[in-house]
């Protein structure tokens, strides 16, 4: 049957004000806390900042209008890991709700796909203090309902690009540089440059600190890459907004 859930009522998590808290070990003598509803690690006597909603807005519409996260922390007087959080957290809610789009958009355009841009830009992943290339691909789809871009994240490869197709209906024109990836795509059109997609990368080296060349602002996940894009996507509403 298991032990039954323990719910402290002179306690409360910090994160989602559930009483489900239990014990987690201590640092530095002072007790530790975990949240079985949100897995918030805590300190039980810890005083906390609760920043209103507006100011968590406002970082985020910050990064994503070409802020750092340090330049953030300073500017609004908010602690850097409370900014890497919300991007983090709020990044990857965008993304899932991006992700649920893509999926429905795939059936909601059936018959109506006209072209498929598709191209990539590169930028960096810094691991262990060494660099490795990795490469966002985008597709632009070209529905007669309207357009709206889709993106995945990975090595220059057929396995990141498979993520997109993963989210298209095999209908439409394909268009592409003449990258050997794409070679083997059906109906295929090759034009140099792929021009909505370029715009598309240059606004994003232009809104995320994190993929302009020369800066200390670097990536270290492919994960929060995936999320910073979704922040951009959403702030400029490049969404598949036709979905009912």
């Amino acid at each position: 049957m298991g032990r039954k859930p323990v719910f402290r009522q002179d306690l409360t998590c910090p994160s989602c004000g559930s009483h489900h808290v239990v014990r987690c070990g201590k640092s530095w003598g002072r007790q530790k806390f975990l949240c079985r509803d949100c897995g918030k690690r805590f300190l039980g006597d810890a005083s906390r900042h609760h920043y209103h909603k507006r100011v968590r807005e406002l970082a985020l519409r910050m990064y994503s209008n070409g802020m750092s996260m340090r330049a953030i922390s300073r500017v609004l007087n908010v602690p850097l890991g409370t900014v890497f959080t919300w991007v983090k957290r709020y990044g990857g809610r965008k993304y899932e709700k991006l992700v649920e789009l893509w999926n429905r958009a795939k059936e909601f355009v059936k018959g109506k796909v006209v072209t498929k841009v598709v191209d990539e830009m590169w930028t960096y992943l810094y691991r262990n203090a060494r660099a490795f290339y990795k490469w966002v691909f985008t597709c632009y789809v070209y529905t007669s309902l309207g357009l709206y871009p889709i993106y995945s994240v990975g090595d220059r490869d057929e396995n990141t690009f498979s993520e997109i197709k993963m989210y298209l209906p095999d209908e439409g024109r394909w268009v592409s540089d003449d990258y050997n990836v794409y070679f083997w795509l059906k109906d295929h059109t090759i034009v140099s440059p792929v021009n909505p997609n370029e715009g598309l990368h240059s606004s994003l080296r232009d809104r995320l600190v994190r993929f302009k060349r020369a800066t200390k602002a670097v990536n270290r996940s492919i994960s929060m890459i995936k999320y910073s894009i979704a922040l951009v996507l959403w702030e400029r509403r490049l969404i598949p907004e036709f979905i009912p």
